[in-house]
């Protein structure tokens, strides 16, 4: 289970890195300007790698119940708002056949609101994003 905690733990890194990125691809992608190849990447990948957190997340949620470790208020919410921002960040997928600037402008705001849950749910657990784990 601590293997399992600390995978959870620095995957967030790369939650983190490739949110930012795919934000700043999205603002990137209003303009007129060609993309870059990194940013096109992670904002089509920002999903899955969230995805990958989220199920890490759930897989030590579960280790620690068969363990009769006792639930705790934070073990109940922390998992609800990674759920929440994983959904935001699939939201995303209804904008993806629109045109730009429709596209950017709703990929943006859903990408936006899930980095915003992914800050809630690191919060909740006091690791925003530089705590305790």
């Amino acid at each position: 289970m601590p293997v399992l905690l600390i995978l959870h733990s620095v995957w967030r890194w790369a939650v983190l890195i490739v949110a930012f990125l795919a934000l700043y691809g999205l603002i990137r992608s209003r303009r007129e300007d060609p993309t870059p190849v990194l940013l096109e990447h992670a904002v089509r990948w920002y999903p899955v790698i969230l995805d990958i957190q989220v199920a890490l997340g759930i897989v030590l949620w579960l280790a620690q119940r068969w363990g009769a470790v006792p639930l705790t208020p934070t073990q109940v919410i922390h998992p609800v708002w990674g759920l929440l921002a994983a959904g935001a960040a699939h939201g995303a997928a209804a904008f993806r056949e629109r045109e730009n600037p429709t596209r950017a402008l709703g990929m943006l705001a859903a990408y936006g609101l899930s980095l915003l849950l992914v800050f809630i749910a690191l919060a909740s657990v006091g690791a925003f994003p530089f705590g305790r784990r």
